[in-house]
């Protein structure tokens, strides 16, 4: 059955195809009569259509609900403390990162999604393998530990998981080891 209506309608449109295209819709006129001796009157305003709307002529936002510039005072007040709450709730590892070893050389880039809940998400990126889908990917599992954290993730063409285990410092980073294939390096990961 589908395939009788698509040769359908390619049966109509090869009929179509020989045809002239009908001429374009003539533009709106306006006609109007004027007494002699008086200036033109000023052309109709044409308004935007309905499915677009026109853009303010000045920098300041619109008042679209007609409340005033206290209400929208209010309202932008109410978006700023949304915002801020939603980030209060943000657990500490929410964020950019960088995982360099103690000699300072980059080694991995993390991008960490931790709402505040038990559940920690978020993707790495292997900075000594450049780009490209082999020198990326998510993050398998974010363990909280008593101390700090273990994360987990699994690189293409690697045996072994690679293994972090991280406990904060003072100054807000998190320093400690990581396993990669069986080799220990000390590491330190900062924000970026």
């Amino acid at each position: 059955m589908i395939g009788a209506v698509l040769i359908a309608g390619w049966l109509l449109l090869g009929q179509t195809m020989g045809q002239a295209a009908p001429p374009p819709p003539a533009p709106d006129v306006v006609q109007t009569t004027q007494p002699a001796g008086q200036p033109p009157a000023p052309a109709p305003a044409q308004s935007a259509p309905d499915n677009q709307a026109e853009e303010p002529q000045t920098g300041a936002v619109p008042d679209n609900l007609g409340q005033g510039e206290m209400a929208q005072q209010a309202w932008e007040a109410r978006l700023r403390a949304a915002y801020e709450a939603a980030e209060a709730r943000q657990g500490p590892l929410d964020g950019d990162w960088r995982l360099t070893s103690t000699d300072g050389d980059v080694l991995f880039e993390f991008v960490l999604s931790d709402p505040g809940a038990p559940s920690v998400t978020g993707a790495w990126r292997d900075v000594r393998r450049g780009g490209g889908a082999e020198g990326s990917g998510f993050v398998g599992a974010v363990y909280r530990t008593a101390d700090g954290i273990d994360v987990r993730f699994t690189e293409p063409g690697q045996p072994n998981e690679t293994v972090l285990q991280l406990r904060p410092t003072a100054d807000g980073r998190w320093g400690g080891e990581m396993n990669e294939n069986g080799a220990v390096v000390s590491v330190v990961m900062t924000r970026f």
